[in-house]
C-alpha cells in the first residue's frame, strides 16, 4: 500500500507542477519579460524585446503591410491596388504575446525543448490578414477589361478564286473567383513581410478554328446582291462602309452573328457619313443611313442558305431595294438582324461593293441536294393610302413645298418554295411583316394683301386636293392677281407718261 500511495503522490506533484507552469506566462510578461534569443515577428528580429516593445513592432510591421500598394500580375498585365481598397485587415494582433511565450508556455518538458530549439534555428511569427472578398470580387471585375486579352482566332483570306489559311493569337482571361481563393488563402495563410506582387489566377483562351476545320469551307451556299445606284454619295460610302466591315467574316458551328455589333459604332470616327434614314415614320439625316440595305441583302443571302434567322426587323416603311418582306432593319440597340450557323461546318462572308451594288457571298460546305431549289415569294396582302397633310405656312401664295413624298402602308407575307428536280415540294410562310403608312407632306403659303386670295387657298387646302392647291396657289398669287389688274398694254401702246422729261 505504501508502495501505491507515493506513486499517486508523485503523480499529484508533476500535476501541480505542470499547472503551475502553465501559469506562469502572464507572471513573466507582466514581469518585464523579454523575449528569447532567435525570436522574429515577420521579418524583424524581437529577440530581447518586452511585450510592450514587441508589440510595437508587430504593429510598425502591419502598417508597413496595410501602405504598401500591391500590383496584381496577369500575364505581364498588372493593376496596383492599395491593401485599403480590398478591405485588408491585421487579425493575429496578439502576435507578440505568442512571441513571448515561446520558451515559457506549457510544462517544464515543452519549455525546454522549445529553448533549446531556438538555439539551433531561429522562429518566425506571421502576420495573419482577413480580405474583404466581396470588395475584391468588385475590384477585379472593374478592371478585368485590362486584364483580359482577346484572343484572336484562326482565319482565312479569299481572293476570289482561293482561301489562305490566316493564323491567329492565343488570348488570356482572368479567373476572378480563383484568383480571389488564391489572394485570400495567401493572407490566411500569414505572410512575414509586405506583399507587393501577387499572380492572379488566368486561364489561356485558344483561338478557334484549326486548319482541317477552316478547309471545310469551300462550296457557295448561297449569293445575293442589290443595287444602289440612285444614291447620294454619303449613303454610297455607307453601304461601302458596312459590307466591308462584314466582309471576311468566319462564323463557327452554333454561333450568332450580329450585323449590329459588327459594323459598330456607326459613327463618323468608324468611317460612316450622313445621310437619309427612316425615323418614326419619316425620312431624317442620320450618321449611318443605308447600312440598311447591307443588312438587308446579307438576309437574303442567310435565307437562301438556309442558315437559321435568330432576330430580323421589317423597317417602319416599306423599301425599293429589296421585295416586300425581304428587309432586315438596323435601328439602334432595338433592331438588329442576327443568324445562326446552324450547319456542322465554319462558315465565310464574303461581302463586297462594285459599280454601286452590294454584293454577299456565303462559303461553307454544301451538304444539300444539288437537285433542290429554295426561292422566295413575296406577296402583298393589303395596302393603306394615307391622305396628305398640308402645312400653312407664312410664305406668300404661290409657295407649295413638297417635305416628304408618300409611303403606302402594306401588310405582306413572304413565301418559301422549295423545288427538287423542278417539282415543288414545299411552300411555306417564311414571315410576316407591316409597314406603316406615312403620308406626304406639303407647306403651302397662305401670306398675301388680298382678303379673296387668303380665302381662296384655304378652300383649296380643305378640299385635300394637291392638284386643285397647286391651281389655287397658282392663280391667286400676287404676281397673278398683279397680272390680271395690269394686262400687258397692246403692241404700240405708249409703256409709260414722258410729261415729266426735261
Amino acid at each position: 500500500m505504501s508502495k501505491k500511495v507515493k506513486i499517486i503522490l508523485g503523480i499529484m506533484t508533476l500535476a501541480v507542477a505542470i499547472l503551475a507552469g502553465n501559469r506562469v506566462v502572464g507572471t513573466h510578461a507582466a514581469s518585464g519579460a523579454t523575449i528569447y534569443e532567435g525570436v522574429f515577428i515577420g521579418k524583424t528580429d524581437v529577440s530581447g524585446m518586452t511585450l510592450l516593445e514587441a508589440e510595437d513592432a508587430a504593429k510598425a510591421i502591419a502598417d508597413t503591410i496595410l501602405t504598401t500598394p500591391i500590383t496584381l500580375n496577369c500575364e505581364g498585365k498588372t493593376v496596383e491596388v492599395m491593401p485599403e481598397v480590398i478591405g485588408l485587415t491585421w487579425l493575429n494582433k496578439d502576435v507578440a504575446d505568442e512571441a513571448i511565450e515561446l520558451g515559457r508556455c506549457g510544462n517544464l518538458i515543452k519549455r525546454y525543448k522549445d529553448q533549446k530549439d531556438l538555439k539551433e534555428s531561429s522562429v518566425e511569427f506571421k502576420l495573419i490578414f482577413a480580405v474583404d472578398e466581396e470588395l475584391l470580387r468588385t475590384f477585379l471585375t472593374e478592371k478585368e477589361k485590362k486584364f483580359n486579352v482577346e484572343a484572336i482566332d484562326n482565319g482565312l483570306t479569299f481572293d476570289g478564286s482561293n482561301f489562305t489559311f490566316v493564323e491567329g493569337q492565343a488570348g488570356v482571361a482572368l479567373v476572378i473567383e480563383d484568383s480571389i481563393g488564391e489572394i485570400t488563402g495567401l493572407y490566411e495563410e500569414g505572410i512575414l513581410e509586405p506583399v507587393t506582387e501577387i499572380k492572379l489566377v488566368s486561364e489561356i483562351d485558344e483561338p478557334r478554328g484549326t486548319r482541317e476545320e477552316l478547309s471545310r469551307i469551300k462550296d457557295v451556299l448561297a449569293s445575293f446582291h442589290t443595287d444602289y445606284s440612285s444614291s447620294a454619295a454619303g449613303r454610297c460610302a455607307n453601304v461601302a462602309n458596312a459590307t466591308s466591315l462584314i466582309n471576311g467574316t468566319v462564323v463557327y458551328p452554333g454561333e450568332v452573328f450580329s450585323v449590329h455589333d459588327t459594323i459598330s459604332p456607326i459613327t463618323i470616327e468608324n468611317g460612316y457619313e450622313m445621310a437619309g434614314a427612316y425615323e418614326n415614320g419619316t425620312v431624317v439625316e442620320a450618321v449611318g443611313g443605308g447600312v440598311c440595305q447591307v443588312s438587308s441583302t446579307l438576309y437574303n443571302t442567310v435565307i437562301r442558305a438556309e442558315l437559321e434567322v435568330v432576330e430580323r426587323s421589317p423597317h417602319s416603311m416599306i423599301v425599293t431595294y429589296v421585295q416586300p418582306s425581304q428587309d432586315a432593319a438596323i435601328a439602334g440597340d432595338y433592331k438588329d438582324f442576327k443568324f445562326r450557323n446552324n450547319s456542322d461546318a465554319p462558315i465565310y462572308i464574303q461581302g463586297y461593293t462594285r459599280n454601286k451594288q452590294c454584293y454577299f457571298v456565303i462559303y461553307g460546305e454544301e451538304t444539300r441536294d444539288p437537285n433542290r431549289k429554295v426561292t422566295f415569294e413575296s406577296e402583298i396582302e393589303s395596302e393603306e393610302h394615307p391622305d396628305p397633310v398640308f402645312n400653312t405656312v407664312n410664305e406668300p401664295i404661290g409657295y407649295v413645298n413638297k417635305v416628304q413624298g408618300v409611303h403606302t402602308g402594306y401588310k405582306c407575307v413572304l413565301y418559301k418554295v422549295v423545288t427538287i428536280n423542278g417539282k415543288q415540294i414545299s411552300r411555306e410562310v417564311f414571315n410576316r411583316s407591316k409597314y406603316k403608312p406615312s403620308a406626304a407632306i406639303y407647306e403651302i403659303g397662305i401670306k398675301s394683301d388680298y382678303p379673296e386670295a387668303i380665302k381662296a387657298i384655304k378652300e383649296a387646302i380643305a378640299s385635300g386636293d394637291i392638284e386643285k392647291i397647286k391651281a389655287a396657289a397658282g392663280y391667286w398669287s400676287d404676281e397673278a392677281i398683279k397680272k390680271r389688274q395690269n394686262p400687258d398694254p397692246e403692241p404700240g401702246d405708249d409703256e409709260g407718261d414722258d410729261d415729266d422729261e426735261e
